[in-house]
Formats: C-alpha cells, structure tokens, sequence
C-alpha cells in the first residue's frame, strides 16, 4: 500500500497521511482471486472474505512526494531520478524491519503474524507505532479501489509506521 506525506519545507507533518493517490498513480490493495486467506488476516475477515486481502501495511509512495535516488549502475542512466510507489515505499520499510532486528539483536522472520496483532492493538492502546490511514482511496484510471477507514482496510491495510515507536514494538514482539 502507498500513501501520500503532507509535509512543509522542514519535514514537519502538516496533516495525516492519506491513501496514495496524486494523478500519477494509487497505492494497491484488494482480495486476491488466487490465494486463500493465511491465518494471520483471519482478524480482519470482515474485510478480505476468505482471500489474501492486501496491502498490510503502507509506506510513503506518491510520486508528487517521491525520493530522489542516485543511480550508478549499467542499463539506467546515470544520475540523479525520482522513485515513487512500490519502489520507494518498500526499501523505507525494509529499512525499518533492519532497525528492528537490530534492536531485537536476532532476524525477526515472518512479520505478518505480529503485524496484524499490532495492528489490532493499535485500534485499543497506544505504542504499537501503527498509525491508522483513515481517508483517501486507490481508485485510479477508471478502475474503483477501496477507501480507507478505520482499522484495516483495502487501500491502507492496518496504515502506517511511526518508525520511532514501530522499531521497538516489533523488536519486542519478535
């Protein structure tokens, strides 16, 4: 899932995330017509049916908040380019599980299980570093996606990460 950052100049937040969407492309999310829900989603049935529903979680992606990367390798030009969607949200997340087992001095394995406890947490109590992407869709070129909500949903999953609060948590739980 990707969502879309609302910040000024200095990186300060100026309003909650929302589900990506900015004329250049939206964030995935659906019921998969292939795989079968896995256990761990068995918390949000209400929602997937008994299909892998996706996403679980969102990252930033959208291309009018995108990261600049260098590129230094054959095949693409060298240089300075932007990277949006799947290609930017995934590498901040994957950054942020390295802090995780870092803390947790161990590899943490498979997320998804506590992912979707933390999650479930995160509508209750505080510090799980989930934050609820609660407004936007991923509808997009004609094509009707799923609004985001409370809790999980298609568009967001269980939302965001607050990396600060996330780490530890997931580190704890692994």
């Amino acid at each position: 899932g990707g969502t879309m950052l609302n910040l000024d100049n200095s990186g300060n937040r100026l309003s909650p995330d929302v589900v990506w969407n900015d004329g250049y492309g939206a964030g995935g999310g659906g019921v998969s017509g292939v795989f079968s829900r896995p256990f761990y989603q068995s918390l949000v049935a209400g929602q997937v049916g008994k299909m892998r529903g996706t996403p679980d979680i969102s990252m930033s992606a959208a291309v009018n908040g995108a990261a600049w990367i260098y590129t230094s390798f054959g095949g693409v030009s060298v240089g300075w380019h932007l990277v949006g969607g799947t290609s930017e949200a995934s590498p901040i997340f994957s950054g942020i599980v390295a802090l995780a087992n870092q803390v947790a001095h161990h590899r943490l394995g498979l997320l998804n299980p506590g992912l979707y406890v933390m999650g479930a947490l995160s509508q209750h109590v505080g510090g799980t570093g989930i934050v609820d992407v609660t407004s936007g869709n991923n509808s997009f070129a004609g094509v009707t996606g799923f609004d985001a909500g409370t809790g999980y949903d298609l568009a967001s999953g269980w939302g965001t990460i607050d990396a600060a609060k996330f780490v530890p948590a997931l580190a704890r739980l692994g």
